[in-house]
């Protein structure tokens, strides 16, 4: 009877087991298919819809555009997704800035960048924007400008440089700032 006992005991507990794990495997599983993927930095900004949420001041049209600068030069796109990202780009440029820099001649451009940048084993580290104390506003013949200074870290090698760039972003008839033109410049130059 005591054998009996230990054996039904054992079924049990057995049974037990399997049950648990198989809802174990079956839950976990639901789980993990539930649970929505992250998206890596190139999906998200390749999705963003500028025409429904365009950014609202000049430092947030610089930190989108930064953002794609950064996967420009810091990962490895394919050529494809390079093309797209300066589709991306080219909603946040004005409509004369298009004009004088068509969108083959800008993705040739950056392609041929991005090439010299891996040729010469550079890698962009950061890009900040300044202070929003530091924007510049002015009006230039009736035209609404801001003008934002952002500093790019590059390394190649051991070495690392900061490259200061002046942006001047026009804002346009719908009240989006547009970035018209960029130079080089000096850290304390706006």
């Amino acid at each position: 009877m005591q054998k009996f006992i230990k054996v039904g005991i054992l079924i049990v507990v057995a049974a037990t087991l399997i049950v648990g794990y198989y809802f174990y495997l079956s839950h976990g599983r639901k789980t993990k298919e539930a649970a929505p993927k992250e998206q890596s930095e190139l999906e998200k900004v390749l999705t963003v819809d500028f025409e429904a949420k365009y950014p609202q001041t000049p430092r947030e049209v610089m930190k989108w555009y930064n953002r794609i600068v950064m996967l420009y030069y810091s990962n490895e796109p394919s050529e494809n997704q390079i093309d797209l990202l300066c589709d991306q780009a080219m909603m946040l440029f004005d409509a004369d800035l298009i004009q004088v820099n068509p969108r083959e001649a800008y993705i040739a451009s950056v392609h041929n960048d991005i090439n010299d940048f891996h040729t010469r084993g550079k890698k962009m580290i950061k890009a900040d924007v300044c202070d929003t104390n530091d924007v510049a506003y002015k009006r230039l013949n009736g035209n609404e400008m801001a003008y934002v200074l952002v500093n790019y870290m590059i390394s190649e090698g051991n070495e690392y440089q900061d490259t200061y760039q002046k942006f001047a972003l026009r804002k346009n008839p719908q009240g989006r700032w547009k970035i018209i033109a960029f130079e080089l410049s000096t850290e304390d130059g706006i």
